[in-house]
């Protein structure tokens, strides 16, 4: 920036119509200018989640959303509507003179927080929060920013305040992202809001009835609101060689710092399960140098979600990098003395591994929870504000939440983050926000990111808009009982906005629309 307060005229005001954003110079400054309803709003013009640029997102009335994770602003204020992004944007001033529009910046900083209420230290309520992952930081925000002014103190049993857990297997885990990158705030944010982090806490018990909470230390915690976010435990080969050194998980930021220095040395790994974070993780160590073998039990990479097609494409994508596949096989025993050395599969092929990464998915971390039924799958039912009983609020992997046609869990980031803001704000103004959002996830595979809206169960015909298989780009409708019930996408970002949009309306169109093209996504992205 050349200095404070510069003013430049940036265009005519007819060279925008409504609905139209497109970036700016004032000055040395790149801005986002943006015309709604008649009216142009100036902001800055990256993501403050991992700096996209905003121009290649879409405007839907004032709602402006992020290209490539689905983060959400309102263009009036900057402030963040929606995760993955924990900040706002900062805006500038604007005004009209002789049909010209001019931008007075106004700021120099790159984010902005939504507004939050200050701690009062003679307030004697408490609110806790166990855990730290996307869930916990958003709802201690929300807390703060739905006007709750009494103690907030968060338990976790991580080392770390509270970070960017999907970058575990991705850039961090390449060596592509320093440490001072994977927190999502400084400790001092939490200290200036008066929000407690107490790291390396176990929690041993959680008694709602009794709004109790125990840690293995011996203390007990009593609270008068609690948030229960304690997220996803890894599933691991039962009874198969545990007592072996050199098999882990991918969880944590631990986890990738443990992983990532076993792949500098170049070893050998076998990956068991061809799961997202399975082939992410093993992206990340070939790139690191690591000899990689996957073993699945699909047939096809993520075939059951993604579908066939897309898998043997993702597939081939990490082929050509070196990772060998040992798909349609389970795994019978691990080799090792003291230390793993291979891994035997079913039909007694052995797989050489100096270490081995289990990739096989979560299950809810819910096993110190009394008094409260459980789900199946060991999570918890909560109504619409994610209230599960009076002062007792879940967010994040272990809930199951109400839809339209049942209740559903979803163990993805941004799922987590806008539960954990949602259900902190039902905790500070007493229920007033229900949780109605369509889910979102994003991978990234060798470089190729897809992004997927939605939560099919089952795949009863796929539409494909462009081919995967041959296609840089396209889109995959998914149909479950004669209804589009997810959207995956490559390259086609702004679709993908659209068509969330569309289904968090309620408006998605019929399957037979779908299937004679897409045109009403573009007629949407023209607004």
């Amino acid at each position: 920036m050349t200095a404070d307060y510069t003013e430049a005229p940036v265009c005519h005001i007819n060279d925008m119509a409504d609905g139209e954003m497109k970036e700016v110079h004032v000055g040395d400054t790149d801005v986002l200018l943006v015309r709604a309803d008649g009216q142009f709003y100036a902001l800055h013009p990256q993501c403050t989640h991992y700096h996209a640029p905003l121009e290649k997102g879409l405007l839907n009335g004032y709602r402006l959303v992020c290209p490539w994770h689905n983060a959400c602003f309102d263009i009036r204020n900057g402030q963040r509507l929606e995760a993955p992004a924990l900040s706002g944007l900062p805006t500038h001033e604007v005004r009209i003179e002789n049909d010209q529009v001019f931008v007075r910046l106004t700021s120099a900083q790159e984010t902005q927080d939504n507004p939050m209420s200050s701690p009062d230290e003679d307030s004697r309520e408490t609110y806790i929060i166990i855990g730290s992952g996307g869930a916990g930081a958003f709802a201690a925000e929300a807390m703060r920013e739905g006007g709750f002014t009494g103690k907030i103190l968060m338990l976790t049993s991580s080392s770390q305040v509270p970070y960017d857990r999907p970058n575990c297997s991705k850039d961090y885990l390449q060596d592509e992202a320093p440490d001072e990158w994977m927190p999502l705030r400084p400790e001092e944010f939490y200290t200036n809001y008066g929000i407690e982090v107490r790291t390396g806490q176990q929690v041993t018990e959680l008694d709602p009835a009794k709004k109790r909470i125990e840690l293995a230390s011996g203390e007990t915690i009593t609270y008068d609101k609690v948030l229960l976010c304690s997220g996803g435990k890894p599933n691991t080969l039962p009874g198969m060689a545990s007592e072996l050194e050199g098999v882990y998980p991918l969880r944590s930021l631990h986890d990738s710092k443990t992983l990532r220095e076993l792949g500098k040395q170049g070893k050998r790994v076998v990956i068991i399960g061809s799961s997202f974070i399975g082939l992410e993780g093993g992206m990340s160590l070939r790139k690191l140098g690591t000899d990689v073998a996957v073993v699945g039990m699909e047939a096809v990479p993520f075939g059951k979600i993604l579908g066939e097609k897309i898998g043997r494409v993702v597939q081939k994508w990490h082929e050509a990098e070196g990772i060998q596949f040992h798909l349609g096989r389970k795994v019978d025993h691990l080799e090792g003395d003291g230390a793993v050395s291979a891994v035997v599969l079913d039909n007694g092929e052995r797989l050489p591994a100096d270490f081995v990464l289990l990739g096989l998915g979560v299950k809810p971390r819910t096993d110190f929870l009394k008094a409260v039924p459980l789900e199946k799958d060991g999570g918890v039912k909560t109504d619409k504000y994610l209230c599960v009983t009076d002062d007792f609020y879940a967010a994040g992997d272990i809930v199951h939440y109400p839809v339209v046609d049942g209740y559903q869990r979803i163990e993805h980031w941004k799922v987590a983050g806008q539960q954990g803001y949602v259900a902190g704000m039902n905790m500070a103004a007493s229920e007033g926000m229900p949780y109605q959002e369509v889910p979102f996830f994003w991978t990234n595979q060798q470089g190729n990111r897809i992004n997927y809206i939605g939560h099919a169960t089952q795949i009863d015909e796929i539409i494909y808009d462009g081919d995967p298989e041959s296609d840089d780009s396209f889109l995959a409708f998914y149909v479950q009982e004669n209804q589009i019930k997810a959207v995956a996408g490559m390259k086609r970002d702004q679709d993908i906005i659209a068509i969330r949009e569309l289904m968090q309306a309620n408006r998605m169109p019929s399957v037979e629309t779908v299937r004679q093209g897409v045109e009403w996504v573009n007629a949407l992205k023209k607004g």
